[in-house]
């Protein structure tokens, strides 16, 4: 631990909040390598890292850093002393520079802990654990679900308070592990002071581009101690391509920038050689990105793709169909609204999902029905929650309201459209409602018990979920970002509670909190899902704390704030 860093939380924390103890299942004897010694010479300046688990398999991720080809061995093993060998092996590398490494592992055994290392030319890697999903009864699991990792942004304390709890049976990557822009870009605006200026420089195209964003992520010592305390099961979001990304293109993406095809093409080969995720089989596109995952009778956890797969290009609010300082109770203006939302938002043939994914879904929340499985978990990226916007110009205070007109147009224009109560986020779900709904229709032919998780806000909700109907049909959990702004956090507002003004306009949505970083841990069982919010103080200082903020109790019926 270098000086001047700390790793503390409130006891509150450390117990679970209120006595549920979520950070302290899924106990087991041994720890991997903690932060403080993680490598930082030597071939494996880059970590470790284990994923996407089978009940018999697992994938070993490792780069190789610096130059010069050699053999890379690696061991696993039940104890940490690597007495008695579960499986081992060896390949040949050559390489000018950082080489990933990955390897599918198979002949374990189910719901078992594990420990794995490499080595190359008898030096060691640190040591990572990982574990295999159960298979038969299980009475419960311990899961974390992280999202939206920005480091020009700041530290990963998420990541750090997470390598140092007890640790959990999977942690769930819901996307933007990293971004794409160069300095200058989103989220840089403190990256020189804080000594994590993006590599390269400047945005990436290339793949090289985004090896070289993945090596500077992966040199972290927070992000390689949480990948070494348990298995990741990721999914992508936009910025491990480009902003706002869909099917053919991206926002972030223009002509002088190339081929979007190529660009593509680069940022999934980079993040599959970067990541301890098992591809796609030959056969399907490299976009075709959803998995299923069981753990036992108790769960499946469906991982969803939702951009460049299937999704359509989204509909945005320079296309909306009035001015916004039009009058709202206007039957013209009225009539305009409703035909954005139904005939052009809502249109039918907008999509998320393409035909296979859809199908793929569809299986899986039958058959996991069909088996008996208390829950079906949908991994997924932005948020599903109907949610419309409060009208600031009515609740915000006068002098807010002015401040805001002085200096930002893009949120006083923002303030002013919100007085249509328009839906606060169009790439979202709610900007493809006909897709929601085809979505929903399948939870409900399966008679699903569904749990969606959720990133890409970089705030903490909580929401139940609903059909076009009203008839209730799952609840979601959303996480906060790691490290990544949240949308007010270039307002200045003190005393004003943007979350609370939009909880009070959607009865559906129990919390929506924009104040704070961090992550949410949840604990499993047949009968409930509890969920501890862990907030993490200002990732702008590397001395960090963390307390869980907000706790959830989530059952069959419904989900109550604890």
């Amino acid at each position: 631990m270098s000086e001047g860093e700390q790793t503390s939380w409130t006891r509150r924390a450390a117990l679970g909040a209120g006595g549920l103890g979520l950070l302290g299942t899924a106990a087991c004897g041994a720890k991997p390598t903690p932060r403080d010694e993680q490598i930082k010479d030597g071939p494996f300046q880059h970590g470790i890292a284990s994923g996407d688990p089978l009940q018999t398999r697992v994938i070993l991720w490792t780069c190789i850093s610096g130059t010069g080809g050699g053999y890379v061995g690696w061991e696993i093993s039940k104890d940490q002393d690597f007495g008695e060998l579960a499986g081992s092996g060896q390949q040949m590398v050559g390489q000018n520079g950082p080489t990933p490494i990955k390897m599918d592992v198979g002949g374990l055994q189910p719901g078992t802990e594990y420990f794995y290392r490499f080595t190359r030319n008898d030096v060691a890697s640190a040591i990572g654990r990982t574990k295999t999903l159960p298979q038969g009864k299980v009475d419960e699991i311990a899961l974390a679900v992280v999202s939206c990792s920005n480091l020009p942004s700041g530290y990963f304390h998420s990541y750090a308070h997470l390598a140092a709890s007890e640790p959990v049976d999977a942690v769930l990557a819901l996307g933007d592990y990293i971004y794409e822009y160069g300095l200058g870009g989103y989220g840089t605006d403190d990256a020189e002071a804080l000594g994590r200026v993006p590599e390269p420089v400047y945005e990436c195209l290339s793949y090289a581009d985004y090896a070289m964003r993945y090596a500077q992520y992966h040199r972290d010592p927070d992000l390689q101690a949480a990948h070494a305390i348990a298995p990741w099961i990721m999914t992508w979001d936009d910025h491990e391509t480009a902003n706002d990304s869909f099917k053919g293109g991206a926002q972030n993406h223009s002509e002088d920038e190339g081929d979007w095809a190529t660009r593509e093409a680069a940022s999934l080969k980079a993040f599959y050689d970067w990541t301890p995720t098992r591809e796609p089989a030959v056969d399907q596109p490299r976009s075709a990105f959803w998995r299923r995952f069981d753990f036992g009778d108790l769960a499946s956890l469906t991982m969803i793709e939702t951009r460049l797969s299937g999704r359509s290009k989204q509909i945005t609010f320079d296309e909306f169909p009035v001015s916004v300082d039009a009058d709202p109770d206007d039957p013209e203006v009225q009539a305009k609204l409703e035909h954005f939302e139904k005939k052009i938002i809502g249109r039918a043939d907008r999509r998320m999902l393409g035909d296979a994914q859809a199908a793929f879904v569809g299986e899986a929340l039958q058959s996991s029905v069909a088996s008996g499985q208390a829950w079906q978990i949908i991994g997924n990226q932005t948020l599903f929650t109907e949610t419309r916007s409060p009208n600031f110009m009515t609740s915000l205070p006068g002098w807010l309201k002015f401040v805001v007109r002085q200096t930002s147009d893009l949120f006083y224009g923002y303030f002013q459209r919100s007085r249509f109560h328009p839906l606060l986020n169009l790439d979202s779900w709610d900007g493809y409602p006909a897709a929601r709904e085809r979505f929903y229709d399948k939870v409900k032919s399966a008679g699903a018990n569904m749990l969606v998780v959720t990133g890409d806000t970089h705030d903490f909700t909580a929401s139940r979920l609903r059909d076009a109907d009203g008839t209730k049909v799952g609840v979601e959990l959303g996480t906060s970002g790691v490290s990544s702004p949240g949308n007010y956090s270039t307002i200045n507002a003190p005393g004003v509670n943007f979350g609370t003004l939009t909880e009070k306009q959607n009865p559906d949505v129990i919390l929506h909190d924009t104040s704070y970083t961090g992550y949410i841990r949840m604990k499993v069982t047949r009968q409930n899902v509890l969920a501890d919010y862990i907030a993490t103080s200002s990732v702008k200082v590397p001395k960090w704390t963390a307390e869980t903020e907000y706790q959830f109790k989530v059952t069959k019926a419904d989900i109550e704030q604890l």
